[in-house]
């Protein structure tokens, strides 16, 4: 649904989801980038899966109230199979490589905002 006024927007369940899937996506970032040190990595770890399950939990919602069958919505899961998928896997690659793929991560997020709810 297009809204015309930021009350409108605000008032859209799906915005507000894809808004906290957002925020929580920032703060694993910020998680797990204070994480990098080794002494730390033991104690944050579990948080920042947490949060990584809360996050896929969410755009899951976010995909279940957003869902309109005329629109093409191609885009929507392709993000959900990058987080799914690709962000995972460059954990075990290197953990500067997941950090930055976890940035763009965020950036597809953002993509879905813009082109889908607003």
């Amino acid at each position: 649904m297009r809204t015309a006024t930021l009350e409108g927007l605000f008032l859209d369940p799906s915005f507000i989801i894809i808004f906290f899937v957002i925020l929580g996506t920032i703060a694993n970032i910020l998680i797990g980038v204070s994480m990098l040190p080794e002494d730390k990595r033991k104690k944050r770890f579990k948080t920042h899966r947490f949060i990584f399950y809360v996050i896929i939990f969410s755009y899951g919602g976010f995909l279940l109230f957003s869902h309109s069958p005329g629109e093409s919505e191609l885009f929507k899961y392709i993000v959900l199979a990058y987080f799914l998928f690709i962000i995972p896997l460059t954990r075990r690659i290197n953990v500067t490589f997941h950090a930055i793929l976890a940035s763009l991560g965020l950036i597809l997020l953002v993509g879905v905002a813009s082109f889908n709810v607003l």
